[in-house]
Order: structure tokens, then sequence, then C-alpha cells
């Protein structure tokens, strides 16, 4: 995927590396999370899309790698319609 397509409006899909919190050194591998770029300097990123998913923002900083991305749709939002 290009990344000039990648904005605060979509969500994907993919593998997140992030750093480890309580030890820096570690990296924390997360795969076939759901993941939204914003807000700005953040990274919004949730396991499935239920209602009762849990929220987790990154720092961008602490990001280590986002890969394998594809666009999720939300139900009743097709990819690529406006927000």
């Amino acid at each position: 995927m290009d990344i000039t397509t990648v904005n605060d409006r979509h969500l994907y899909q993919g593998r997140v590396v992030v750093q480890d919190p309580a030890d820096p050194s570690r990296s924390i591998e997360m795969p076939r999370r759901i993941v939204r770029f914003g807000p700005a300097g953040w990274l919004t990123v949730m396991a499935a899309l239920t209602e009762d998913a849990e929220i987790e923002l990154y720092p961008a900083a602490r990001v280590l790698a986002v890969t394998d991305l594809r666009e999720v749709g939300v139900p009743g939002h097709p990819p690529g319609a406006g927000a």
C-alpha cells in the first residue's frame, strides 16, 4: 500500500509492533489489529471492531512498525467513503 493513501479517516487491519512500556528494550507484536492513524502523533489500536473492544492509544514515538495494512470497512460505511 502506498503510504500517501494512509490517513486518519480510514481504518486498517495490520500488524503493529510497539515498544514495551515496562521494558523499552523489548517490543510487543500485535498481529491482526484494527488501526487508525490519529489523533495527530498517536496510533489508535483495537483488537476487533466490536462495541466492547478496548481502544488503546500509542504515541508515535513508541510505534516501531505497522505492516501488512489493508483497509477495513465499518458496517454502514463503505471503504473510502467520506467521514
